[in-house]
């Protein structure tokens, strides 16, 4: 049964955040133990001088919820394609829209920078393969033996595609 839906506002990362960032992320992430080992999950071994890196290199958003993070998202842009990572949203919030909005907020950050989304998720995720797919992203390859040695599948979004007018072939085919 989904959850009532509650009001998020999305904001950029600011340092004194990364702390509570880790902290969700390890949450989050810990559901997947059990079908995968803690060693397996990147995002649970993760340290803080990393999310410090990633503040450093990356964009951060956080949602916040009655004044408190309730999730995060990371990004970056190189050679036109916008890489998201470490999307994590604290559990008990969950189910509320709060890992859409997050990716909804930065497919309109990127729009005119990035000519395409991509990121990658555990094939045994089952349930983060249909939110993606959702979302309008479309799995692109499978990662064999990636991180954590199990399959990773890569998805992929044009954003601003229906934008683009096609070309004028002057009527040919």
């Amino acid at each position: 049964m989904e959850q009532t839906r509650i009001d998020i506002i999305i904001q950029k990362a600011e340092k004194i955040d990364l702390d509570k960032i880790l902290e969700i992320q390890k949450k989050a992430y810990e559901m997947y133990i059990g079908w995968l080992s803690p060693e397996q999950l990147p995002p649970l071994n993760e340290t803080r001088e990393e999310v410090i890196k990633d503040f450093n290199e990356k964009e951060i958003l956080v949602a916040m919820y009655d004044n408190s993070i309730a999730g995060s998202i990371r990004y970056g842009i190189k050679t036109g394609v916008c890489f998201i990572e470490k999307l994590s949203v604290e559990p008990k919030y969950q189910k509320n829209g709060i890992g859409k909005k997050l990716i909804c907020e930065v497919e309109k950050q990127v729009k005119g920078q990035a000519h395409k989304i991509y990121l990658e998720t555990g094939l045994l995720a089952g349930n983060l393969m249909r939110f993606y797919t959702e979302l309008g992203y479309s799995g692109e390859a499978v990662l064999k033996n990636h991180y954590g040695k199990f399959d990773w599948v890569v998805f992929s979004k044009f954003p601003g595609t229906d934008d683009i007018p096609l070309p004028d072939t002057g009527g040919k085919k």
